[in-house]
């Protein structure tokens, strides 16, 4: 925009009347702004509080189970034979070629 010398014809103090306005418009915007970026943040970190306490949740849970089961005598045999079973080394081989291919 082009701006002229010449007076524009409004009174005294009506130009910084309209830059008051117009600050006071820009800080709204910018608070408005700061407060979505700021909720944005809260909520991210509070997703890996969960995921964090779900892991600990699944952790403990496994650990209770172990305790359970590694007196069962069906327990020890299935851990003793599950490395013998072709399925496992199948799963083995697969996770190998998918590492490779990375």
């Amino acid at each position: 925009a082009v701006v002229s010398t010449q007076s524009t014809g409004l009174r005294a103090g009506v130009i910084g009347a309209l830059e008051d306005k117009r600050d006071e418009r820009v800080k709204e915007v910018l608070i408005g702004f700061q407060t979505l970026a700021r909720g944005w943040l809260a909520r991210k970190r509070f997703r890996k509080l969960l995921d964090l306490r779900v892991g600990v949740l699944v952790a403990q849970r496994n650990t209770r189970q172990y305790f359970v089961l590694r007196k069962w005598q069906w327990w020890r045999l299935f851990t003793k034979v599950k490395p013998l079973l072709s399925v496992t080394r199948q799963e083995e081989k697969k996770k190998k070629k998918k590492k490779k291919k990375k």
